[in-house]
């Protein structure tokens, strides 16, 4: 698992060949089987290959910075988490549970050859209004999935981020063993 986890990188630039349809089935067996808080699966995802419609407008939605190259991908996905239980209250871990199954379309896109790069950068009331969404369902992220392309085909700074060494910070800058978090990370402030 750690070498899908370490596999796993948010690229922009793809090549634009078309995703398998039974590829694309796996990414939603992925987030199917995504744990969920009470069993909520509380995801919804829309879907759009490059050529269609929707994944113009789709494209129209993201921030000029993520347009630039995410409109090149060949499939685009929204991310929808439902922020009520099926009983009407607050479901207070949906946007957890949908990044957990985010998670897992990602970790599959690995395993399938390909990648998937997840944006907050897009118009959220536009994408809604596309959408036409009702008010307990929201966009979480659009995902730009595909096969990793040539980062020489990507504008400056794009093509530098592309080709840039991964940064993580280490194991010890975030996790802890006892109860001093503040003072770990803030500091004697």
């Amino acid at each position: 698992m750690k070498d899908i986890i370490s596999r796993r990188r948010s690229i922009r630039s793809f090549l634009d060949t078309p995703l398998e349809e039974e590829k694309i089935s796996l990414l939603f067996e992925a987030a199917r089987w995504s744990p969920s808080a009470m069993n909520s699966q509380p995801w919804l995802y829309v879907y759009a290959r490059s050529g269609e419609d929707l994944h113009t407008r789709i494209s129209d939605t993201l921030a000029p910075g993520n347009r630039i190259w995410a409109a090149k991908a060949p499939l685009l996905i929204v991310s929808l988490v439902k922020t009520d239980r099926d009983d009407g209250h607050i479901n207070s871990t949906a946007e957890h549970d949908t990044g957990m199954a985010n998670h897992a379309i990602a970790l599959q896109c690995t395993d399938l050859g390909l990648q998937a790069h997840m944006m907050g950068g897009f118009d959220h009331a536009a994408l809604g209004a596309l959408l036409e969404l009702p008010p307990n369902i929201k966009p979480l992220v659009v995902m730009a999935v595909g096969y990793p392309g040539i980062p020489d085909h990507l504008p400056e700074p794009l093509r530098e981020r592309e080709t840039a060494p991964r940064k993580r910070k280490p194991v010890n800058e975030f996790v802890f063993n006892h109860p001093h978090i503040k003072q770990q990370v803030y500091g004697n402030n």
